[in-house]
């Protein structure tokens, strides 16, 4: 990682940084064949966008091409989401029903542009928690590409007082710049943050950059309008072939049956009750529509020929034969 951040190995002193700084590396995650098996599950995604019968990614920037529920695209994503020591850290920092929210990640392209400044994450109602208790959410990186350019920076500290999200400008950032943490390093690298610090992806991103992200807060939290009506934070997809062994924590902690005191809507997945682009997906709608009239006319007529050529097949085989000399004699 970074030459300021060093991973830390036990449970206690990746909890004690993270509470400190606000963000922790950590030591390896996953090994050497698991690492190699999520990068080319995140590679086949990246393959395509999603388009009515096939999985992609999905794209609502010119940056970044999205992978969404990351825990049906490759078995570690799960492992991850239960690492023990994951667990432990988490169960003593956010508190004992902390659980997985969000899986996902991206690849950033290749960019100079700066497109993605200093902030920190708007994810709950605001309006519904007092400044003194704000809920801690806590995100877990890992690099699937060596990240040199492009990398995570946070502003060690700035987790507490927890502020109020928001973008902040490079001038009013600047003051903080001496406690800048930037992580950089190899494929695999991971690192722990608190989501209320101030953080971004720096620029210009030179080489392209995957990286995956794992959410966890307490779901007693009512999230923000915004998140509700853009369907963020629903139940999360599940693959049956990837869950490990598990037992009553780890089921908590993936969303099993995690739906007392919230409403229905709330449990719909991939539900979201704002379309994005709707002149983009309607054109692309009707487009398709006309396609497959084409294609259902294109079959109605081979049925069609298909079926004048057998009646001509029949019509000669019952066809009497026509006399000739030799079968006059």
């Amino acid at each position: 990682m970074s030459d300021k951040i060093h991973p830390s190995s036990s449970p206690d002193s990746i909890y004690d940084v993270l509470t400190r700084d606000g963000i922790v590396a950590l030591p390896t995650m996953l090994d050497a064949e698991a690492l190699v098996g999520l990068q080319d599950s995140f590679e086949r995604v990246l393959e395509r966008p999603s388009f009515n019968t096939w999985r992609g990614y999905e794209q609502n920037e010119k940056w970044r091409l999205l992978v969404e529920d990351a825990l049906i695209v490759d078995p570690a994503v799960v492992n991850l989401a239960l690492h023990p020591l994951l667990k432990n850290v988490l169960r003593r920092y956010i508190g004992p029903d902390f659980a997985l929210t969000e899986a996902r990640g991206w690849r950033t392209i290749r960019t100079h542009a700066d497109f993605h400044g200093w902030h920190n994450d708007a994810w709950y109602e605001e309006m519904r928690v007092e400044s003194h208790a704000r809920p801690r959410e806590v995100k877990l990186a890992i690099y699937l590409t060596d990240v040199e350019s492009g990398h995570f920076s946070y502003i060690s500290g700035s987790h507490r007082p927890a502020c109020e999200p928001r973008h902040w400008s490079p001038g009013e950032v600047a003051p903080m710049l001496g406690r800048r943490r930037d992580m950089l390093g190899p494929a695999g690298s991971a690192f722990l943050f608190d989501t209320a610090g101030i953080h971004r992806q720096t620029a210009p991103v030179l080489k392209p950059r995957n990286v995956l992200f794992l959410n966890f807060h307490d779901p007693a939290t009512r999230i923000q309008e915004l998140d509700r009506r853009h369907g963020r934070y629903r139940p999360l997809l599940l693959n049956a072939a990837f869950l490990p062994t598990m037992d009553d924590e780890d089921r908590r902690i993936l969303g099993f049956g995690a739906h007392a005191g919230r409403p229905a809507a709330d449990c719909v997945v991939g539900r979201a009750d704002v379309r994005r682009y709707p002149i983009l997906h309607n054109a692309i709608r009707l487009a398709l529509s006309g396609q497959l009239e084409i294609q259902e006319l294109q079959r109605q007529g081979r049925r069609i020929v298909g079926g004048l050529r057998r009646r001509l097949t029949r019509a000669r085989r019952a066809a009497p034969a026509p006399i000739t000399e030799q079968t006059a004699r």
